[in-house]
């Protein structure tokens, strides 16, 4: 089930690839948040301590604490953070900035579908690998987060809006989530509480620089960026 999953998120990177609108960009999002609790919940059940008796009577929490902890972290990461926060600051930062689409990108957007199409199946080709080098992790986790990796990497490069790059950027720390799944299995929570920290720091300072820069100038291109300088003062 779990692999199914996995799949949609790489899907929704070819719509996010597709499409200019970042409303749409931002919904995608919060399906990804919504995803990647799937995601892990379907883990979780795979796991032998994992069941909801857990959370019956005290004793039985004292008992799974550590277990109980890891649980909440990914519900707050994923649901809270990853689905609802972070998805109602960059509407927020739409609305107040009325940039509702990306137009400019370097590459047409039907060429952004093929070249995201061709990247998401390339990973699904390094998932079916069969190898020794897979033993430690799961190919499938590993093939599809590499292509949403690579993918949102390449989006940053080609877009011009800031907003834009922000949701490139945040889509990036999905994918580099969804390998830590598969790679980290000793300390997990580490791993995605230094991501996660990383990202929420970077969307809050990314989206008071948009506000700035909105007061600046009338569009948010990335081009415009380079007209931010230090003033010179002159005794």
């Amino acid at each position: 089930m779990e692999n199914i999953f996995i799949i949609l998120l790489g899907l929704s990177m070819i719509y996010i690839a597709s499409t200019s609108r970042l409303r749409a960009h931002v919904n995608m999002l919060i399906m990804q948040g919504l995803l990647l609790f799937l995601v892990c919940l379907a883990g979780f059940e795979k796991e032998p301590w994992f069941n909801w008796s857990m959370l019956s009577g005290i004793g039985a929490i004292k008992a799974n604490m550590p277990h109980i902890i890891g649980f909440l972290f990914v519900v707050v990461e994923t649901l809270i953070v990853k689905a609802f926060v972070i998805p109602l600051f960059l509407k927020k930062v739409i609305n107040k900035t009325n940039a509702h689409r990306d137009t400019d990108a370097n590459i047409p957007h039907f060429y952004c579908l093929v070249i995201s199409s061709v990247i998401l199946f390339a990973g699904f080709l390094i998932a079916n690998i069969d190898t020794p080098a897979f033993k430690l992790v799961s190919p499938m986790y590993f093939g599809v987060s590499s292509a949403i990796i690579i993918t949102s990497l390449w989006l940053i490069t080609i877009k011009h809006k800031v907003l834009s790059n922000v949701i490139g950027f945040i889509t990036m720390e999905n994918g580099i989530f969804l390998l830590s799944l598969s790679v980290a299995n000793e300390m997990p929570i580490i791993v995605n509480l230094g991501v996660l920290l990383d990202i929420f720091i970077a969307v809050f300072i990314l989206g008071m620089l948009v506000n700035e820069i909105s007061n600046e100038f009338d569009d948010l291109e990335v081009s415009q960026l380079s007209d931010l300088k230090d003033y010179e003062y002159n005794d």
